[in-house]
């Protein structure tokens, strides 16, 4: 059973450090600097578009240069540290901030953390909350000359992170459902409380999904719709797809939603079932046995006239009286299909 990170804190001892990665690229080629000094040292080459990504909010002084260093407003930036917020979009004339929620699994781990995003007409930062992300193929793409990111701006690398991001929730929406098949299997043999605490589990995982990924929609329809300069009217076809990718999978998440509902109550029918299986059979024992208890005390009475007591063969007559007793009782119920 996976367990669930929430980051919540912005207090910077309680954060991971600061890891940053920057990447200078255009269709010539990219460029990658291990540090923002070097960044900021090195000469760009014409139209370059720059990505810089950093995981951990622990360098808030790092943080806040970057994004000086970029033109984001300080009020802005202070949405990076408050990571309980729903997924938004705000347009600034020049840039574009979105927040959102990723979801990913990392060492058995379902990792929920906040994604901030500002795009401008040449760059891209992309701020999160610890290491680890779903952009690794984003990364190999910048590295190969024929991609499609080489060859367009900010615009579209953002896309393609947005995009990245929804395939995440794909990825984890796949494991969810081998776990919720996994569950069914374990209903339909041998349900147990187990089982119950892993559906628990599940439908905790979906709802934190279906928080995080519906706002995602309404930024999906604000960027296919709003007339920003940050964003091209060509990318407007890809944010369409993107806002169909996201449909897919707020459908899929309710789907499992329902089958996860579904077995919980599968689950309660089949206690309730096992338990009046145990009923019946009791109450058929103990049905057998109320005349033979019946014979059993009668002949346990201590009258001094009762005739059975003297006879030779009272006590075998008796033991046959009931045995024969219990098995009519017993073809009865068979006949019934009582068991």
């Amino acid at each position: 059973m996976s367990k669930y990170i929430v980051s919540n804190s912005v207090r910077a001892e309680r954060c991971e450090a600061t890891e940053i990665e920057i990447y200078c690229y255009n269709e010539a080629g990219c460029v990658s600097y291990p540090s923002f000094e070097e960044y900021t040292r090195a000469e760009k080459g014409e139209n370059c578009t720059v990505w810089i990504n950093m995981d951990g909010l622990a360098d808030t002084e790092l943080i806040r240069s970057v994004c000086q260093r970029f033109g984001i407003h300080e009020l802005v930036v202070e949405d990076i540290f408050h990571t309980s917020q729903r997924a938004k979009i705000e347009d600034h004339g020049d840039s574009i901030t979105i927040l959102a929620k990723m979801m990913y699994y990392k060492d058995g781990e379902l990792v929920n953390e906040q994604e901030s995003v500002f795009i401008g007409k040449d760059f891209v930062i992309t701020v999160g909350e610890r290491r680890g992300d779903v952009f690794q193929k984003i990364r190999e793409h910048l590295q190969n000359s024929e991609s499609n990111v080489r060859k367009n701006k900010a615009d579209f690398l953002a896309y393609l992170l947005l995009d990245s991001i929804v395939d995440g929730y794909f990825d984890v929406l796949e494991t969810l459902g081998d776990r919720i098949d996994e569950s069914e299997d374990s209903l339909l043999s041998d349900p147990d409380m187990e089982t119950l605490h892993s559906l628990k589990e599940i439908k905790k995982d979906l709802l934190y999904l279906h928080k995080s990924i519906w706002p995602l929609r309404d930024i999906a329809l604000w960027l296919e719709r709003d007339r920003s300069t940050v964003i091209s009217p060509d990318i407007r076809e890809y944010v369409r797809d993107l806002y169909d990718h996201i449909m897919g999978a707020i459908d899929t998440t309710e789907t499992f939603r329902e089958l996860d509902a579904g077995l919980r109550d599968l689950y309660l029918s089949s206690v309730s079932n096992k338990l009046n299986n145990v009923m019946k059979v009791l109450t058929i024992i103990s049905t057998i046995f109320i005349p033979l208890t019946f014979i059993a005390g009668v002949y346990g009475m201590n009258f001094v006239s009762m005739p059975e007591l003297t006879w030779k063969w009272g006590y075998a007559a008796v033991m046959a009286l009931m045995a024969v007793i219990a098995v009519l009782m017993i073809m009865f119920f068979k006949k019934k299909k009582s068991f």
